[in-house]
């Protein structure tokens, strides 16, 4: 469905006459007026006068019509759809990692000493307290490891979760040890 309507020509202002000529209008042709199809605007690069400042030569925008389409509403829906793939992509990609969605307030959080892990998000509410920056992925997941297999009171979690399970109810893990529950081997 299309809209038709019928604007005044803005190169004549609808006398059907060349202002800068004599002769007839070349944009509306004497009419005076313009039919066009759908939202239309001035075109911005003539400003609606269908030509090029300061020369006869029509302009190549809007082809000497000074209007162009109004395309304003349609991008606003392209970026509507844009903004809405990215937000189920990002829900898609956080329920498939099982991470807490990235802060978008765009102030970073760090560690208490304004650092962060190496090679971990900004977001620092599911390390504990007492975690350490080390310099290489490698040496973190090697003592990692080695903190799992010491001997801890409960026989479940790495020494620090299991300090953590015996002062509270509710059972606050660390990352590491969070993964290796989802994968059933604890």
């Amino acid at each position: 469905m299309t809209n038709q309507q019928i604007i005044v020509c803005v190169f004549c202002k609808g006398t059907g006459k060349n202002p800068h000529f004599r002769g007839t209008c070349p944009v509306c042709k004497g009419r005076g007026k313009n039919q066009v199809t759908g939202k239309y605007m001035a075109c911005g690069d003539c400003r609606g006068s269908g030509q090029k400042r300061g020369t006869s030569l029509t302009c190549y925008s809007c082809a000497g019509f000074g209007v162009i389409p109004d395309t304003r509403e349609e991008l606003r829906q392209a970026r509507q759809e844009i903004r809405k793939i990215r937000e189920e992509m990002e829900e898609e990609r956080i329920e498939l990692t099982g991470r807490q969605p990235r802060d978008t307030s765009g102030i970073p959080d760090g560690l208490p000493d304004g650092t962060r892990p190496v090679g971990t998000r900004l977001d620092t509410s599911r390390y504990p307290s007492g975690y350490r920056k080390i310099g290489r992925k490698a040496n973190r997941r090697k003592r990692q490891s080695k903190e799992f297999m010491e001997e801890s009171e409960s026989g479940r979690f790495c020494q620090s979760c299991a300090k953590s399970t015996k002062d509270n109810d509710l059972i606050k893990v660390c990352l590491e040890c969070f993964r290796q529950i989802k994968q059933g081997s604890l």
